[in-house]
């Protein structure tokens, strides 16, 4: 008998390092928004309201809360890459965990079977 109180561990999120070192790509194993490719400036976010909606609720709040960490300035989605573009003044380090812990918990969101 196979017990079902395995944990399973966190969905693995792969970085990739531009050549501009203000970007960075974070590539998912599952898709996370709907198949559509949205972009979005903190200067002019909330005017993005019809954009947000169109990613699905599990794509619209993955992006909420990246674009509510200090030091995000730009963000391209797409269902398995979030690109990322951050200020010069911010540190990949301080942010980068935080950037994974979202995509982490829109995946394991994505996991969740509505039962009718």
């Amino acid at each position: 008998m196979v017990s079902e109180n395995r944990r399973k561990t966190p969905a693995r999120v792969l970085v990739y390092r531009h050549p501009n070192l203000e970007i960075r790509s974070f590539l998912t194993p599952k898709a996370i928004s709907s198949y559509r490719v949205e972009y979005f400036k903190r200067d002019f976010f909330e005017q993005s309201e019809a954009s947000l909606e169109s990613l699905g609720r599990i794509g619209e709040r993955a992006v909420r809360d990246l674009m509510a960490l200090p030091g995000i300035e730009e963000i391209h989605i797409k269902p398995r890459e979030v690109w990322i573009k951050k200020t010069r003044s911010a540190v990949w380090d301080d942010i980068e965990g935080k950037i994974i812990e979202i995509l982490q918990r829109a995946l394991r969101k994505k996991e969740i079977v509505r039962v009718k």
